[in-house]
């Protein structure tokens, strides 16, 4: 309809153009008529008065006939039509010439000049102001009302490209969430939104939901402030509390992970929910300075001293520097997504740090957790401060840990470290192989760390046979870390 329109308004405005242009040239050739018989008559009088010029002598005879005809006629006609022959004794002037005279007063034809004031007959060239017809022309200025939508076509599609090996997808902003899927680098989707403080996207879709996303593993493509803010849904409620069962006052020396029959109590402060390694870890990004070491000293009283076996050590040199809560233990519970500047105040907390064998250090512990291994000595000082690192960095914990952290603190006494007399400890055994000692038979090692994941070696310590120097590429001691 609005083409017909369009076509029907175009051949009116046409048709009335030609109108206009027809009735402007019949205009233009009636005035050109009346100025072609304008020049004509002026011509004519031109002539006349010419010829007029030309006759001397008739020209003052002529007032004479002029005053006869008007009175002898008259007498004539009125009075004695019988009289008649006295005119004929006056033939002579009657016929002359200039009874002929009265032919120029055909004159009067130039008294039809006033002809020429129709000429304002050409003042009715106002016609043309009737083209008040093309103002409707206006419709035309919707145009610019078009071209506003044309401007916003510029604006980019917010999209994000992944920017590290693999990063969790989850149901909401945030580590609580459960994860979706895992995507790999280089992966690209458009976003639809962001949390409130542009930590997270959501965008669409991995098995057919829409996802939440930690946005710096993810380069984007526009200012992230500029993403419009959308609500996530609501956080998966807690499971329910359940009722605690009686727990066995002896503790074994040696727990295996047990797995519990419901999830605790919230006693512990601490959320509960399954590990999540939302984005990769890698142990640079975690780093500590060595010479935290004498600190760790001072805060035990000037005790060169391994808390989970209770042993005394002569040097600082003889141990490893230990994180209470393991650096890949605290990533998978929620320090994945936090900044490089708490990640690194994790790794330098005195909180979380002590001192141990390199023995226990890299190869009992690792970065196992409560379920997976308590020490031999300490065990409730070690389960308490646990506890503290990860209510300090809001670090969560999944069922099976939290159900030994409430067992053991429901039955411990006290959680102070407690220190063995110096007298019946065992000397410290010399870990460290002496230098430039090749490593010892019983095996081929691998040339770099993915063939010794490959071999099932990861986390060598220094004492390890198959430990070098460029596999550990922090010089925290252990190699090939995972």
């Amino acid at each position: 309809m609005k083409r017909f329109f369009r076509f029907v308004f175009r051949l009116l405005l046409v048709v009335t153009i030609a109108a206009v242009l027809i009735l402007l040239i019949g205009l233009y050739l009636q005035f050109e008529t009346l100025t072609t018989q304008v020049d004509e008559l002026t011509a004519r009088v031109q002539r006349l008065e010419e010829a007029n010029a030309a006759r001397p002598a008739p020209a003052a005879q002529a007032p004479q006939p002029t005053h006869t005809p008007t009175t002898e006629p008259t007498a004539t006609r009125t009075s004695r039509p019988t009289s008649t022959s006295r005119p004929t004794n006056t033939p002579s002037p009657t016929p002359t010439g200039p009874t002929h005279t009265p032919a120029p007063t055909n004159t009067p034809g130039p008294t039809a000049t006033p002809s020429l004031t129709r000429t304002p007959r050409p003042t009715n060239t106002p016609g043309p102001t009737s083209t008040p017809s093309p103002t409707r022309t206006p419709r035309p200025t919707r145009v610019p009302t078009n071209t506003r939508t044309a401007t916003a076509t510029p604006v980019p599609t917010p999209f994000f490209t992944v920017n590290t090996d693999w990063i969790n997808v989850r149901k909401g902003p945030g580590p609580e969430y459960p994860i979706i899927d895992a995507i790999p680098r280089g992966t690209q989707h458009n976003i639809r939104g962001r949390n409130p403080a542009g930590t997270w996207l959501e965008f669409c879709c991995v098995k057919e939901q829409r996802g939440w996303i930690y946005a710096p593993y993810l380069i984007v493509n526009v200012d992230v402030n500029a993403i419009p803010t959308v609500r996530a849904t609501p956080t998966v409620p807690p499971s329910p509390t359940p009722t605690r069962t009686p727990i066995p006052t002896r503790t074994p020396v040696r727990p295996t992970a047990v797995p519990p029959t419901a999830a605790p109590s919230g006693d512990l402060g601490v959320r509960i929910e399954p590990e999540n390694r939302c984005s990769y870890y890698d142990s640079d990004l975690y780093p500590y300075s060595q010479s935290v070491e004498p600190r760790i000293v001072n805060q035990q009283g000037g005790r060169i001293y391994g808390p989970y076996t209770g042993t005394y050590f002569s040097s600082i040199r003889e141990t490893d520097i230990e994180h209470i809560v393991a650096r890949s233990e605290a990533h998978d519970s929620g320090l994945c997504a936090a900044d490089s500047n708490t990640r690194r105040a994790f790794a330098n907390d005195l909180l979380n740090l002590t001192l141990a064998s390199p023995s226990v250090n890299r190869h009992q512990k690792v970065d196992k957790d409560l379920a997976e291994w308590l020490p031999a000595l300490n065990k409730c000082w070690y389960v308490a401060r646990v506890v503290q690192v990860k209510r300090k960095y809001n670090l969560s914990m999944d069922r099976a840990e939290a159900a030994v952290a409430q067992r053991m603190l429901d039955s411990c006494p006290n959680t102070q470290m407690q220190f063995t007399d110096p007298g019946s400890a065992p000397p410290p055994a010399n870990t460290r192989p002496p230098a430039n000692t090749p490593p010892p038979s019983g095996g081929s090692c691998p040339s770099n760390c993915t063939e010794a994941h490959a071999m099932g070696m990861s986390n060598m310590g220094r004492d390890h046979r198959c430990y070098q120097p460029k596999f550990d590429r922090d010089r925290d001691g252990i190699a090939c870390e995972r």
